[in-house]
């Protein structure tokens, strides 16, 4: 399955598909997530949970504090809607991304193309993590700690992943540029 998934990947690792769903993820995170977090962290000062690495429950359960009964359901809706879209565009473009760069930079049977679905381990983290966010909102007032441990340590597989992403994206890009100046 894994297989097929990847080489269904690199089908579609074209310039345009790339580019569109670059765009699409650019849209998400420079127009709606900012927008979202304008409505639970108005000042931006407080901060989201699905951005920091780790977190104990002491300081969830504060950031959901200051959030307020409003910003709470907005961050709620957020969590259920927008943080479930967004993981699905941002894996799709990495591992178009990756795909793509592979392509250029490996030969066709170089066992790293069997790479370019990594990051669909930050989606699986990305996904955790919500989960436990969540549950800790709709258990609000109450405290959830093992859903709040649960959702940070899915924090933290998923910023892991995502790093490992970038060291594999680099690496596609690297040998690009080596396999163009041999090439000339």
């Amino acid at each position: 399955m894994l297989t097929s998934l990847s080489n269904f990947a690199r089908r579609y690792a074209l310039g345009r598909n790339v580019l569109i769903f670059f765009c699409l993820q650019m849209l998400i995170s420079a127009g709606i997530l900012p927008y979202m977090q304008g409505k639970f962290d108005p000042t931006g000062i407080v901060g989201v949970l699905d951005l920091m690495f780790g977190f104990t429950p002491d300081e969830a359960y504060d950031k959901l504090n200051a959030y307020g009964e409003e910003g709470r359901k907005y961050y709620l809706f957020a969590e259920a809607v927008i943080d479930i879209i967004y993981p699905i565009i941002y894996t799709i473009t990495n591992v178009l991304l990756l795909s793509y760069v592979f392509k250029k930079g490996f030969a066709p049977n170089s066992f790293i193309h069997q790479l370019n679905i990594f990051p669909i381990l930050a989606t699986i983290g990305d996904f955790a993590e919500n989960a436990g966010i969540i549950a800790m909102l709709n258990a609000f007032p109450e405290r959830a700690d093992a859903a709040a441990s649960f959702a940070s340590n899915a924090g933290m597989f998923k910023w892991i992943a995502f790093g490992m992403s970038i060291a594999l994206f680099l690496i596609g890009v690297i040998a690009w540029i080596v396999k163009v100046v041999k090439k000339k």
